[in-house]
């Protein structure tokens, strides 16, 4: 069931007591990631392997390394593997087209060398050596660099990214692996009979995550939008059901930092929000009440994946 919020309630909080509101969002957040460290560490010896899912910008990176912080305050070694450095490099393969948006389908598992992945999730849990790839996003290129991993006794490896819970991936490690869902389960109501859904409140994550990290204009993001959430229906959801825990990454106030961030530049291209069928986004830019969070944020928080 999704959280609600209250569109007053945030931007009072954001004017008011942003230290406050900013410590309590985050506190909300480590006690999620800590509660499901505890009951991981409790499995350590029958499921070594942890498949972290979630849709896009969902803040599976952040989420990840707080887990293996949280994993290893209980005397548990853990090691990471990030889904993205699996991509094939765009220039090797003809890029899968999503003809319903009329864009280049990047969502897509044919964009990723799954079969490499899950060979290397085997070996690792037979306790062999593999060596995990580097992609470069700027690029679009897989690197020269490769990372020698092997899983040790009493210790745990985190993969995540969105295809993560894909049957490639999961096929023949059930009994080996634990599956953890990442999403933004809240929606704020904007006191006028209306709502920001979670796809609103992520849209801004993405559009200044590409922004800053992927060399993608918040255009650009807009223009990919409905390929996105195409992809997030077909090849996300129909796994969803092999997750077991589920973390929700949304911090009260950080609509409150993101969508004035945007606010410039999305009454830019109006045009094209309504063509992704994002036109609450715009209005989400002009209604939440910017906050001063830079005395307050810490620097561990998951929206330093998006705004840096």
């Amino acid at each position: 069931m999704l959280k609600t919020y209250d569109l007053a309630t945030l931007n009072a909080r954001a004017k008011n007591d942003p230290k406050g509101f900013i410590e309590e969002s985050e506190a909300a957040y480590l006690k999620q990631i800590d509660d499901t460290a505890e009951l991981l560490g409790e499995r350590l010896a029958e499921r070594p392997i942890l498949l972290l899912n979630g849709p896009s910008s969902a803040g599976k990176t952040t989420t990840a390394d707080r887990l293996c912080r949280a994993i290893e305050r209980r005397g548990i070694r853990s090691q990471r593997i990030s889904m993205d450095d699996y991509y094939l490099s765009r220039d090797s393969y003809s890029m899968p087209y999503d003809e319903e948006n009329d864009v280049v389908d990047l969502e897509s598992p044919l964009c990723m060398d799954l079969q490499l992945l899950s060979d290397h999730l085997h070996r690792l849990a037979k306790g062999e050596e593999i060596l995990v790839p580097s992609f470069d996003f700027v690029t679009g290129r897989q690197t020269l660099n490769v990372t020698p991993m092997r899983l040790s006794k009493d210790e745990i490896v985190i993969i995540e990214g969105i295809h993560s819970l894909n049957d490639v991936i999961t096929g023949g490690l059930e009994e080996q692996s634990s599956c953890v869902y990442l999403s933004i389960e809240a929606q704020v109501q904007d006191g006028q009979g209306g709502r920001f859904t979670p796809e609103v409140l992520r849209f801004a994550r993405r559009a200044l995550r590409d922004a800053h990290f992927r060399s993608a204009s918040v255009v650009e993001t807009i223009r990919q939008w409905l390929s996105i959430r195409r992809g997030e229906r077909l090849y996300i959801a129909p796994y969803r059901h092999h997750a077991e825990f589920t973390i929700d990454t949304y911090l009260p106030y950080e609509s409150n930092i993101l969508y004035p961030a945007l606010r410039e530049t999305l009454t830019e291209h109006l045009d094209a929000l309504e063509k992704a069928d994002l036109r609450e986004a715009y209005r989400a830019a002009t209604l939440f009440e910017p906050i001063d969070y830079l005395p307050y944020i810490p620097e561990a928080s998951v929206l330093h994946e998006f705004i840096g």
